[in-house]
């Protein structure tokens, strides 16, 4: 492998990324379906150094339990924050199958993935950086307050991932954070810049918020030049059009993708399968109703443009997508 690898998968609504190095593999997040399973044996990924579970919603622990049980693939370290508002059937199967791995295959359990962790868990040449939550702010936990005493819910303290190559930070994962959580990631760091985001909640409302103002604000922060809406065709309508008019509005020169066709943009999908898809499998593949599908960047510090690696996806959306709301309100 001339350079590391930057996954980031199509697996509809859900969130799923991995990181690929010669020394090791990062899992961040682990939803339901087969789309993780088929992408480590598409590429013959039979041991990952590290799961990162961002928070306890079934969107982004779902496939776990059966990754955990498959024995043709060894889970080293799995690290997540309790949770003790989540009295969900699938967070107690988890905790069941955590318990099971620990005792048969060793798989060691870590309780915490706040920003104490940022330098423990990197591998190669990619240093994996743990921007929220704090160690105090896990202190309060879901259900709980904060210092400044704003309400805490399960998104407040999702894990915020951040992904450093070569000095430079190429992307952050921004797990379902709300606007509590961004509050507080904002008053612990002075400024976040990343090439990429995977925008939080599929692009869907965030939590009580404003969205227009909660995009503007983790927009700003963050400065991306790739937004990533991960989104199923056919749940929840996401992405939000008033998300993405602000994205554009304030942030005109980023690129949007989505990994799924919104029915917003386009009520069928192409006849062919579009030419510019990565190959890595995805979960819109066989219905064709993929936009960015699962993509698969090199990873090479600051030296990406990603205007122009992103070209063949921007001449997908601007032929074959007849009302594009990333394209809706864009200046004539």
């Amino acid at each position: 492998m001339d350079l590391p690898e930057l996954i980031i998968l199509d697996v509809g609504h859900g969130n799923c990324t991995l990181v690929r190095e010669t020394d090791g593999v990062i899992l961040i997040d682990c939803p339901p379906g087969s789309t993780l399973l088929e992408t480590l044996e598409h590429l013959s990924i039979r041991e990952i150094s590290h799961v990162l579970i961002s928070h306890a919603d079934a969107d982004h622990i779902g496939g776990i339990i059966n990754l955990l049980s498959n024995e043709e693939i060894k889970i080293h370290n799995v690290h997540l924050n309790p949770n003790a508002i989540k009295k969900t059937e699938i967070w107690l199967d988890l905790r069941c199958a955590l318990a099971e791995a620990r005792k048969c295959r060793n798989t060691q359990v870590s309780t915490e993935l706040t920003t104490r962790k940022t330098g423990t868990l990197n591998i190669g040449s990619v240093n994996i950086e743990v921007l929220a939550p704090t160690p105090e702010l896990i202190l309060g936990g879901a259900g709980d307050i904060d210092i400044k005493k704003r309400k805490l819910t399960s998104n407040s303290v999702s894990a915020v991932i951040g992904i450093v190559h070569d000095t430079h930070r190429i992307a952050v994962l921004a797990g379902d954070i709300d606007k509590v959580g961004l509050e507080n990631l904002a008053e612990d760091i002075d400024s976040c810049n990343a090439d990429i985001l995977v925008f939080p909640h599929h692009g869907g409302r965030p939590g009580d918020g404003d969205a227009k103002e909660f995009t503007q604000k983790i927009c700003s922060f963050i400065q991306p030049k790739l937004i990533i809406f991960s989104i199923d065709r056919h749940r929840f309508n996401n992405p939000r059009s008033d998300i993405v008019e602000e994205i554009i509005n304030s942030f005109p020169e980023a690129h949007i993708l989505c990994t799924q066709l919104s029915k917003q943009c386009a009520a069928n999908v192409p006849i062919e399968e579009p030419a510019h898809l990565s190959g890595i499998p995805a979960r819109g593949s066989n219905s064709n109703s993929c936009c960015g599908g699962s993509i698969n960047i090199k990873i090479n510090g600051d030296k990406k443009d990603y205007i122009s690696e992103f070209f063949a996806h921007k001449e997908f959306v601007t032929n074959q997508v007849p009302n594009a709301i990333c394209r809706k309100f864009i200046p004539r």
